[in-house]
């Protein structure tokens, strides 16, 4: 066997971990990197923006439950990366980050590109490091995937001095390293364990409360054995929806705030207790409630709250252990508390009918989301970006696939929602993929449509288009005076008109009625497409947002 060049080990690497793809923007020094990765077979998709392609990867991380790849340049590549790892970072997901780097020769000498790439990693990544040894690149990467898979998933970041990468070196002294993955998490205390289940049973509100933790550690059948074996009722933090599908008789999300207030035990499994959850605190859930909680680390056992049991593992294994503990136990189920739950959904749906079949001008946000979700199949990805339009969307769309659900999350990132589609789509060409997003949103990464045309990837992407920046301009009008709207206004742009520049279909809905013959139009265009929906950014009387309902002119 002949001399092989760095470049050449990096793709070999990826390949070993079964990379089908990886998001980039071009530069020095990445070319010979792209030439291997195209001899592996891994397919290349170039974007518009180095913080797109790391979203892309988180996207495509979310949809698959595996490690998404990023590559950028030096310099200004990586600083503009830096957004879309700390999403990474704080929205516990795994993706691996590569980045070229200055020759060894110029360091310090302030070369093209020369920048400390570490020093603005390190605290957003769970480990960065410089490959300083072209025979040890398979290593580094190696060391990456396992970093970004362990225990609390999140970003990894290697970057390659250009020598490094176009170095020669002989295959008898490349570094392979092999057996390096587990392939199950760690069982619980068997003890707290059965504390916990006993808990649960004795319960008259028992409560399940999970995350994106039950994606990573692949535990949707055990969670969906556990709940239709004990008839818990489940709430599912926003980006975990779908795993138990939201009309399954104990898929409780709509009615979360009343669960949450009344449960007098929670399982806490695989969700971390931020902002998202009110911190697990009251009022938000019940101050008399007791509290178990389940997570592969020791660290976020108690953050936050007081927990009467926690538990150190994997939710897979753990979820059943319960399941086990529970039957041995012989417990009843407890669908009647289920029951009224979704009982009190039934009736915030009806509440919603005079909106979801309003025909007013400009087009209620209600409406909107309630023909989306009455279009969409059921296997259907969807995207949301924003933010009035979230509140909307995450109660009037509802998920019934693992994974099918992807919003900002803990950040509030804004401009997620077309790179999450196209990570979704290259992951599930098959199933249609829609990304709704406000017009603001829409701003920061429109310009991937031209990545999702250039590509064939048919996404379908809707703007709700009020000409404002609807939480910030109500916000504004309530507090100060109807007038008083500084700095959170937007034109009314036609959006569709640029997406059709870049080859997409577009068009624009003004009517109401109007709305599913679009998506129907969109979707059997067989490219990407925009629909620019015009809504009212007048939502006070029917807003959805907590950031509203206390404002001097919702009370």
């Amino acid at each position: 066997m002949g001399a092989v060049y760095g470049s050449d080990l990096v793709a070999k690497a990826l390949k070993k971990e079964n990379v089908e793809v990886v998001f980039t923007l071009s530069g020095v020094p990445l070319f010979g990197v792209y030439q291997a990765l195209n001899r592996e077979g891994i397919r290349l998709i170039d974007v518009r923006h180095e913080q797109a392609a790391v979203l892309m990867a988180q996207g495509y991380a979310r949809a698959t439950g595996r490690p998404g790849v990023a590559c950028v340049v030096p310099g200004p590549g990586v600083l503009n990366a830096v957004t879309g790892v700390a999403n990474c970072h704080y929205g516990s997901a795994p993706v691996v980050v590569l980045a070229g780097q200055s020759k060894m020769t110029d360091f310090e000498l302030g070369g093209f590109h020369e920048m400390n790439h570490l020093d603005l990693m390190r605290p957003i990544t769970k480990w960065c490091a410089t490959a300083y040894d072209a025979r040890r690149i398979a290593e580094y990467i190696s060391i990456a995937f396992r970093q970004a898979r362990g225990a609390m998933p999140g970003p990894a970041f290697i970057d390659f001095p250009q020598n490094i990468l176009e170095e020669e070196v002989d295959p008898a002294e490349v570094v392979r390293p092999d057996r390096y993955r587990v392939s199950s998490g760690p069982c619980g205390e068997p003890s707290l364990v059965a504390q916990a289940a006993s808990m649960l049973a004795q319960a008259e509100r028992p409560l399940i409360v999970y995350g994106s933790g039950i994606l990573w550690s692949g535990a949707h059948a055990e969670l969906r054995q556990f709940v239709e074996t004990t008839g818990l009722p489940s709430v599912p933090t926003p980006l975990a929806r779908g795993f138990i599908p939201d009309d399954h008789p104990c898929s409780c999300f709509i009615a979360r705030s009343r669960a949450m207030a009344q449960a007098d035990v929670v399982l806490f499994v695989g969700a971390r207790l931020n902002f998202i959850l009110s911190y697990g605190r009251p009022p938000r859930f019940n101050p008399q409630a007791r509290a178990i909680q389940v997570d592969t680390v020791a660290e976020e056992i108690g953050r936050n709250r007081p927990i009467d049991v926690g538990i150190v593992g994997d939710a897979k294994a753990v979820l059943k252990q319960l399941l086990e503990a529970w039957i041995r136990m012989g417990a009843s189920d407890k669908r009647s508390w289920a029951v009224e739950l979704k009982e009190l959904e039934e009736q915030k749906k009806a509440k919603w009918m005079r909106w979801a079949e309003s025909s007013r001008k400009p087009i209620n946000p209600i409406r909107l989301c309630s023909e989306i979700a009455r279009f969409l199949p059921r296997d259907a990805i969807v995207t949301i970006d924003g933010g009035e339009i979230l509140d909307f969307a995450r109660n009037l769309i509802p998920a019934y696939t693992p994974g099918s659900r992807m919003n900002p999350g803990v950040t509030g990132l804004l401009g997620i929602g077309i790179p999450y589609a196209i990570g979704a789509k290259l992951a599930h060409p098959d199933r249609q993929v829609l990304c709704l997003c406000g017009d603001g949103a829409f701003g920061f990464n429109g310009m991937e449509m031209d990545t999702a045309a250039r590509q064939g990837l048919p996404i379908v992407v809707v703007v709700s288009n009020n000409a404002c920046w609807g939480v910030c301009t109500n916000i504004q009008r309530g507090v100060y005076g109807a007038e008083c709207t500084h700095g959170t206004l937007l034109a009314c742009a036609q959006y569709d008109l640029m997406a059709r520049a870049m080859d997409c279909h577009g068009e624009t809905v003004e009517e109401p009625d109007q709305i599913r013959p679009a998506l129907e139009r969109a979707f059997n265009a067989q490219r990407p497409a925009l629909v620019n929906v015009i809504t009212d950014p007048d939502t006070v009387e029917y807003s959805m947002s907590s950031q509203l309902r206390d404002l001097p002119r919702l009370t």
